[in-house]
């Protein structure tokens, strides 16, 4: 029973030190935004957001949504 006990601990920290690593590696991202012109076509624009985390290449990436007038949207997400 205490060798069950010793390595499902053991498992859970493998598993959140792996996904800390996974969520705190940097590296290159692609920001899609696709852009509604209000007459019923979308224009879609990607970029490269580079040597970033997957949080602040969110970040910058949020940053690029845009609202004007209520016809122009432009919607961006991270992939």
């Amino acid at each position: 029973m205490r060798f069950k006990k010793i390595s499902l601990n053991l498992f859970s920290l493998l598993t959140i030190a792996s996904a800390s690593l996974l969520f705190s590696c940097k590296k290159d991202w692609t920001c899609e935004c696709k852009t509604d012109m209000g007459d019923g076509s979308t224009f879609t624009t990607s970029s490269t957001i580079a040597d970033k985390t997957k949080k602040d290449a969110r970040d910058i990436c949020n940053k690029s949504d845009v609202t004007m007038g209520g016809t122009l949207v432009t919607d961006c997400e991270l992939k």
